[in-house]
C-alpha cells in the first residue's frame, strides 16, 4: 500500500512538473507575438533588446574578492591589527584574555560574535560587526568566530583554537585581516 502510494505522488509530481514546462513554452511563443516576428526564435548571432522593465540575464560581476592583508596565528596579548603582522602600538590594541574575554581599548575595534552556523567570510563579518560591533565581549570559547573592524577599516575574523582559565592566561586563535 505504501508503495502504491510512493508511486503516485511521484507521477504527480512528474506531471506536474511536464504541466509547468508546458505552461513556460506556451507563455513564451505567446510572448513572440508582440515582437513581430511571429514567435520564431531569434536566428544565430542576432540580438533582441529586452522590453523596459524586463529583467536582464545576470552579469558576472566585477567585484573584486577580498584580498588578505595578514593571516597567522597569534597568542593574544595586546594586538593592533591595522599593523601587518599586528603588534602592539602604545595604547590602541585589541587584547584577548582570561576566560575568553576581548576587549578593544582606545578604539582599537569594534568586535561581534558570529552566531550563524559555518565560517564568515569578510562580508559576513562585516555586517555581524556593523549589526552589533562593541567594545568588550566575553566567553569566547574554543571555535567561536570573533569578527571586528580595525580603526582603518579592515575587516578582521579570530577563529578561537584555545581559551586559558588562568589569570595569566588569554586566547589563541587563527586570524585574518582582509584588505580594505
Amino acid at each position: 500500500m505504501a508503495e502504491a502510494k510512493k508511486a503516485g505522488c511521484i507521477a504527480g509530481a512528474v506531471a506536474l512538473m511536464g504541466a509547468l514546462g508546458a505552461l513556460l513554452s506556451g507563455i513564451a511563443d505567446f510572448g513572440g507575438l508582440f515582437k513581430g516576428g511571429g514567435g520564431d526564435p531569434p536566428s544565430a548571432g542576432s540580438t533582441v533588446a529586452a522590453a523596459p522593465g524586463t529583467a536582464q540575464p545576470p552579469t558576472a560581476s566585477t567585484a573584486t574578492p577580498a584580498t588578505v592583508y595578514y593571516q597567522g596565528h597569534l597568542e593574544f596579548g595586546r594586538f593592533n591589527l591595522d599593523l601587518n603582522p599586528p603588534k602592539r602600538t602604545g595604547d590602541t590594541y585589541i587584547a584577548g584574555g582570561t576566560g575568553g574575554v576581548f576587549q578593544s581599548y582606545h578604539d582599537a575595534g569594534k568586535l561581534a560574535v558570529w552566531t550563524s552556523s559555518g565560517t564568515p567570510d569578510r562580508a559576513g563579518c562585516a555586517s555581524t560587526v556593523g549589526e552589533r560591533g562593541a567594545e568588550y565581549l566575553s566567553g569566547a570559547e574554543k571555535g567561536t568566530h570573533v569578527c571586528g573592524r580595525t580603526p582603518e577599516g579592515r575587516v578582521f575574523r579570530i577563529d578561537v583554537t584555545a581559551v586559558s582559565q588562568r589569570i595569566d592566561g588569554g586566547v589563541t586563535g587563527d586570524v585574518t585581516v582582509w584588505n580594505k
